[in-house]
């Protein structure tokens, strides 16, 4: 059988100011702007809005040398017309339905636990942790921590395997 779906194209996070995300995704995190997005006449129905036509600015991100043919991008979005809402933030509870956590991968989760955690306004849920993967006939070991950046989106922090 042959797979409807062939990759994982983009994820969204809606910020209330798309250039103060980006230093924190750009200047910490290290992913690049491949491009930006301001319009006037972006689809309403198509992005979930009664609005025939809504504003958005968006910037485009990849993690740094990715290939984007086969790289999921994040595109930082904010709302201008209808503005972002800001309210309460992303869930409190991870067990809501819907998109909860993003997970991202490095190569050495303790350095990058010390550049993420003393960027001002991030809140360090989980510190550097080793986690057991147990697969058949074999058990990995994987560091992990978790983080809400900034704007409240919950992020997991993880490097390869080891076996």
């Amino acid at each position: 059988m042959n797979a409807l779906v062939k990759k994982l194209l983009h994820v969204c996070i809606t910020v209330p100011d798309v250039d103060q995300a980006l230093k924190f995704y750009r200047d910490v995190l290290g992913f690049v702007s491949t491009f930006e997005t301001r319009t006037d006449e972006a689809d309403g129905p198509l992005l979930g809005f009664a609005e025939d036509e809504i504003s958005i600015y968006a910037h485009h991100i990849l993690t740094a040398g990715a290939d984007a043919k086969h790289a999921t991008e994040i595109n930082l979005i904010e709302y201008t017309k209808p503005a972002t809402i800001i309210g309460d933030g992303p869930y409190d509870l991870m067990n809501q339905v819907g998109i909860t956590r993003l997970a991202l991968l490095v190569e050495n989760t303790r350095e990058a636990f010390e550049k993420i955690s003393a960027y001002e306004g991030v809140d360090v849920v989980c510190e550097p942790k080793d986690i057991i993967i147990r697969k058949p006939g074999q058990n990995l070991t994987m560091t992990w921590f978790s983080f809400k950046d900034p704007y409240g989106v919950f992020i997991t922090i993880a490097e390869p395997p080891k076996a």
